[in-house]
Formats: C-alpha cells, structure tokens, sequence
C-alpha cells in the first residue's frame, strides 16, 4: 500500500469510522469500501477535502508533501504578551539552538536517527519562532492603502 493511501487510513480509523462517515455524508460500509486499497472505486477528491477540513491532521498531506519536495508549515499564533523585539530574540535562540544541536551531532561525524529526531525539533522550534514573529508583524503592521 502506498504512503498516501496509508494516510488516509490511519487518520480515519484514528478519527473513527462511523463518524466520519456521517461527517462525509456517507454509510459507514461506503466509507469502508472506498478506504479500501483493493477497490476499484477509491474516495473522491471532494470527499477528501472534507475529510482534511474535519480531521484537520497533517498526515493526510504529507505524503503528497514528501512527493514535491515541499514542507508545510502550521502558521504561527500571536502572542498577546510578546514585544515583536521579543519575537525577535526568540527566533535567534531558536536558530542558536538548531546550530547547537548540528554542532553537537556532528561531533562523531555521524547523525544517528536520537540526533535526527534532536535535530528535527530544534528546526521546527525555530520555525514556530518565525512563523510567530511573522503572525505578530502581521498583526501590527498597517494596512495597505490600494493603488489609484
């Protein structure tokens, strides 16, 4: 079975199947029968769509991510308490960090997959950092006056 249909899967029977299938406007066998790798009628693209807006699981996407070489990231929140300046030196820990854990990695000039893990965490804390950095300019920035 391929990733993308594994996904699908997964997700759905985490979510719950009769559930689901009531949420999609379908019958629970339905359902099943389209989740099956061996039918010849597989779920629809619009059907899909809506079980990525109910699910709202990133699995459901990263196989076809993975296909096109792409990362998506969750957009960061605004923090009420947090200066922009703050947001700032945030993302540089973040960053310092991501070197930090590289350096340390390295050291036997190998990347065991603890340290990949390691690594993998420390790069999306710095994405988080940036993406609430952005949120926040965003936040605060002026509006746009359209050109005449």
């Amino acid at each position: 079975m391929d990733k993308f249909t594994a996904s699908i899967q997964e997700v759905a029977k985490e979510y719950g199947l009769e559930r689901l299938a009531g949420d999609l406007g379908m019958t629970y066998n339905c359902l099943s029968a389209q989740l099956n790798p061996n039918n010849g009628r597989p779920l629809s693209l619009s059907k899909y769509f809506q079980l990525i807006r109910f699910a709202r699981d990133a699995r459901l996407v990263q196989p076809l991510l993975d296909q096109m070489g792409m990362v998506a990231i969750q957009k960061g929140a605004r923090d009420d308490d947090a200066t922009l300046f703050d947001l700032v030196i945030n993302h540089q820990v973040a960053a310092g960090t991501v070197a930090q854990t590289v350096r340390d990695a390295l050291a036997d000039s190998r990347i065991s997959a603890q340290e990949r893990k390691e690594i993998r965490k420390a790069v999306r804390a710095e994405i988080d950092a940036l993406t609430s950095l952005e949120a926040e300019l965003e936040e605060m920035a002026e509006p746009r006056l359209a050109k005449a």
